[in-house]
């Protein structure tokens, strides 16, 4: 499972607003779920029962909820930005401005596991961060995610 496959404009959302995890996780999971035909309730509260085992937040201003929903048939992964940044998880860390949300299904943990691990990987380009930042369009983050998979060889 390739990241860059995964990555679609319509899931990508520059213009959320939260005022701390629950809330940022309640607007990714209504605009989100939707399209795959998932209860946004359901999809917050699962990943807010992620969020509770410890924080998802990686630095830098971003952070990658994730979590299993029943009856989802493949794997989504949505973008979201929020001006201003949400205070997210450990209070050390720095708010999140920019959020990977990764939703599987129960049955691909493997898949889980290896998207949540390639997204780590681009996440290290300090490039990717601040294009992702300061991206104008869904289409830009798009294409920008793509080419730091490709460059990584993902």
């Amino acid at each position: 499972m390739k990241i860059h496959r995964l990555i679609e404009p319509q899931n990508v959302f520059l213009d959320l607003a939260g005022v701390n995890a629950q809330t940022a996780l309640e607007a990714v999971a209504s605009a989100l779920a939707e399209p795959f035909g998932l209860d946004p309730k359901e999809v917050a509260e699962s990943l807010l029962e992620r969020e509770s085992l410890g924080s998802t937040s990686v630095g830098d201003g971003f952070a990658i909820p994730h979590c299993k929903i029943e009856g989802l048939k493949q794997i989504v992964i949505g973008l979201a930005r929020f001006e201003p940044p949400v205070p997210f998880g450990d209070s050390n860390q720095q708010p999140v401005a920019f959020m990977f949300v990764v939703l599987s299904p129960p049955d691909h943990p493997a898949a889980h596991l290896q998207v949540l691990s390639q997204i780590a990987r681009v996440l290290k380009r300090r490039d990717l961060r601040d294009e992702l930042l300061t991206a104008v369009d869904a289409d830009g983050v798009t294409k920008t995610i793509c080419e730091a998979a490709g460059a990584e060889g993902l």
